[in-house]
Formats: structure tokens, C-alpha cells, sequence
């Protein structure tokens, strides 16, 4: 069901007084699937649980489930806008027709409720539709998410011993530009006095390196199948170009001496269009290479709805190259949207018996279902495959991930005073923050 949206928290939209907003699609980041994915028995489903009602308007920024140590720091207003300035600039030129705009953003809604991504992302319009719509909010939601995860893993820390070095960050299924920006703004709005730490952009702990994060040069890898090339670079380029806005009540020197974002040299982006599926093991083990996060933000999900195989298979590799202390990051639609019907497997047929895990084609995956199956959640099958399946496929005994944070539903809402040229929507999601041991 759609999420039940709050009318007094949504964004000011500066084109037009009050206007109507949109209910909010599925993310169209999915990859087809590729052959021989590897194949993995799973137990029966969990029951059903029902999820939390939505909290009360009055919080602006929810936290992590009742097992997370500490609440989000909200990002402050002037910060949060900064980022909105970005996307603003960096598409400016659709805001000049704000009618064609919405008509795109409606053909776009259409072809992905029809789970048409050929359509959907076949043209720029429809690409820059989608980032100028729903990255925006996105963004804001995920410069607090990667703020309170920061700390928790490798690359991350800020002391002393860590002077120079740098981060890498891969973001499957970033093709959208959200992550790009956000961790644009987590650079930004980082100084040599605060890191992420796990407390929260802006809210962060002392340290003794006095570069900070700031000193550090960040890579960050995104990968999409669909081109997302333009998009990215007019992003990319809007963040190095764009200067932290302040307060209203701001002094007018504190405005002068606020200066850029980040420093170019110091904040590389690179695109890869890509299926992420069909990636073969020394790819990926070159994209994870050093990476110190790797995120799957609305885009898990419609994986598993290409393929629960291939996808596991993804995983089991994930955890094979990325190295000790890497975090992973998945955040995905909350609730039923998220429950996937996985087709119930019959007995395999002798050939195909005779294979092992990894050699199933799709053929006689087809072959090997039924058309009704059992229903597992999103969240129970990462859990089964990492936390599990990882331990007995690896062929090394003990954990290989540890679960530190979780949230089966956490809500982002989006300030009255922001300002962006069209409405924008607070959103609802599931978290989950995985280290690599």
C-alpha cells in the first residue's frame, strides 16, 4: 500500500503555491539476469510480523529500531538546503517549463508502475525527471544515514594515524545521483573538528587529525544499467560548484567566509553502466577493491525481483573481496512492497542435480518452479545469505558479517522552510548496516 504522507511536512514547492504532490514509485534500478547464478536452498519463511505504525508528525527525523544505541542529529536547515541548492542548479534548465517537467514526471510514473525501465530511462527527459523528483529527498535522507554509519568501519575513523587517507565508496544502483550528493554533503559539511563517527552530520566527535575529512580525497563508484552518465556529471559538477548556504539570520561575514562544498581534487566521482549481475567475480573484486562502504539504496529489492539466485550469488561475492571492517548499506521500501513470492522449487532434474551451486542456468532455473511459491521478506533473505549462507558457501568457518544497525521502518521528513522549484514528499524506509569481520 502507499505510504500515508503527511501534508503539513512536505517540501515548499516555489513554483506555485500549495500544489499537489505525487505518491512516490519504486526505484528503477535493476539489472537483467545473467547466466549461471548460484543457487542456495532456503528454509521455510518467517511468519508474517506486521510493521510499526508511523510515528507522530512532530519528529522530523526518526531513529534506528529500539536496539540502536543513540538518535539521528538532523542535519541543519541551512545545510539541508545547500543540498537542494545543488539539484536546483544542476537542473535548472528543467524548472524553466515546470508544466513539461510534471508531464515527464507523470509519463515516468506510468512506465514504472508498468515495470517498463526501457521506457522509463530510454530518453534524458525521463532520467532527469527521476533525479530532479525523487533524489532530492533522497539525498537528505542519506547524508544522515551515511553520517551515523561513518564510523563503523573501515576508512572511517578520525584520529591521529589515519592523516591522509582517503575513502572509497561504491554505490549500486546510484545511477539516480542521490548518494553522489549526499556524500558530497557529508564531505562539505565535515571539518577538521568533526567526522561522522557514528553520531551524526554536524554533531560529530574531536579528533587530532586537522584535515579532518575535508583533507582526505573521497572515490566514489557508482553503478547503474541504465545511462546515468549525464546526470551524474551535471551533479558532480553542481556539487564542487556550490557554496554552503547560511542561515537567514546570518551575519554577512559568516556568509563571505563560507565558501565552496568541496574542493574538487578531493571529491572523484565515476560512472559505470553496468548490471551488476551479469558482472563477472574479478569485476566485482576490482570495484570492491579497498572500498570502505558499499550501498544498495532502493535497489536491493528489485534484484531479488530479477533474480533471488543471481542475487544471493551478488552477495556471497560481495563478502568474498570486500575487506575486514567494510560497511554495507541497504536501504530499501518498507513493509509488503518489499516482500518478494519466491517460487517454490520442485526437485531438480538429474542433469541438473549433478551441478554445483553456481552452475544453474536460467533455463533450468525455469524449470525447477512452480508458479505459487512462499513469500520471504526482503530483510530475511539479506539476513539468511550474510549472516548464514555466507558462513557455509565461503568454505571458512566462523561469521563473516556482523549486523550493527537495523530498522524495519524509519521515517525522513522534510522541513517547511526548505524551498526547492517543485513539491517534494518525506519518505519511509527499511535500514540495514552490515560489517564485514
Amino acid at each position: 500500500m502507499p505510504t500515508k504522507k503527511n501534508p503539513g511536512n512536505r517540501i515548499r514547492d516555489t513554483s506555485k503555491p500549495s500544489p499537489k504532490s505525487k505518491s512516490k514509485p519504486s526505484n528503477s534500478n535493476t539489472s537483467k539476469p545473467p547466466s549461471k547464478p548460484q543457487s542456495l536452498p532456503l528454509p521455510p519463511p518467517p511468519p508474517n510480523t506486521k510493521h510499526p505504525p508511523p510515528p507522530p508528525s512532530s519528529i522530523s527525523s526518526a531513529i534506528f529500531s529500539s536496539t540502536s544505541p543513540s538518535p539521528t542529529h538532523p542535519l541543519e536547515p541551512s545545510k539541508q538546503q545547500t543540498l537542494l541548492n545543488i539539484f536546483s542548479h544542476a537542473f535548472k534548465h528543467r524548472f524553466h517549463d515546470i508544466a513539461q517537467l510534471k508531464n515527464d514526471i507523470q509519463s515516468l510514473k506510468q512506465h514504472l508502475y508498468n515495470r517498463d525501465f526501457g521506457k522509463a530511462f530510454a530518453e534524458e527527459a525521463g532520467l532527469e525527471a527521476y533525479a530532479v523528483r525523487w533524489s532530492p529527498g533522497r539525498a537528505l535522507a542519506y547524508v544522515e544515514l551515511f553520517g551515523e554509519v561513518g564510523g563503523l568501519g573501515k576508512g572511517w575513523e578520525c584520529d591521529g594515524r589515519t592523516r591522509g587517507r582517503g575513502r572509497k565508496i561504491v554505490c549500486l544502483g546510484g545511477g539516480a545521483g542521490a548518494e553522489v550528493v549526499a556524500l558530497g554533503g557529508l564531505l562539505g559539511f565535515s571539518t577538521g573538528d568533526e567526522c561522522g563517527g557514528g553520531k551524526g552530520v554536524g554533531v560529530g566527535v574531536r579528533n587530532d587529525d586537522e584535515e579532518g575529512l575535508r583533507g582526505r580525497k573521497w572515490d566514489i563508484v557508482v553503478v547503474d544499467i541504465a545511462p546515468w552518465a549525464s546526470v551524474i556529471s551535471k551533479l558532480v559538477d553542481a556539487v564542487a560548484m556550490q557554496p554552503i548556504s547560511s542561515p537567514d539570520d546570518a551575519s554577512d561575514s559568516t556568509k563571505a567566509v563560507n565558501g565552496m562544498l568541496v574542493e574538487a581534487e578531493h571529491f572523484a566521482v565515476g560512472f559505470q553502466q553496468r548490471d551488476v549481475l551479469a558482472m563477472e567475480s574479478d569485476e566485482l573484486r576490482e570495484l570492491c577493491l579497498k572500498a570502505s562502504m558499499v550501498t544498495l539504496t532502493f535497489t536491493l529489492n528489485e534484484l531479488y525481483t530479477t533474480s533471488i539466485p543471481k542475487t544471493t550469488k551478488l552477495l556471497l561475492d560481495l563478502t568474498r573481496f570486500v575487506e575486514k571492517g567494510c560497511v554495507l548499506l541497504v536501504v530499501d521500501s518498507p513493509g509488503s512492497c518489499s516482500t518478494l513470492a519466491l517460487n517454490k522449487s520442485k526437485e531438480m532434474d538429474e542433469d541438473t542435480a549433478k551441478q554445483q551451486p553456481g552452475d544453474v542456468d536460467g533455463g533450468n532455473e525455469q524449470r525447477a518452479i512452480e508458479k505459487e511459491g512462499k513469500k520471504y521478506p526482503m530483510q530475511w533473505l539479506l539476513d539468511h545469505t550474510l549472516l548464514e549462507a555466507a558462513s557455509t558457501s565461503s568454505g571458512v568457518e566462523g561469521k563473516h558479517w556482523e549486523k550493527v544497525r537495523s530498522a524495519d521502518s524509519r521515517w525522513f521528513r522534510l522541513r517547511e522552510e526548505l524551498r526547492y522549484p517543485i513539491a517534494l514528499e518525506d519518505m519511509r524506509m527499511q535500514v540495514h548496516v552490515y560489517r564485514r569481520l
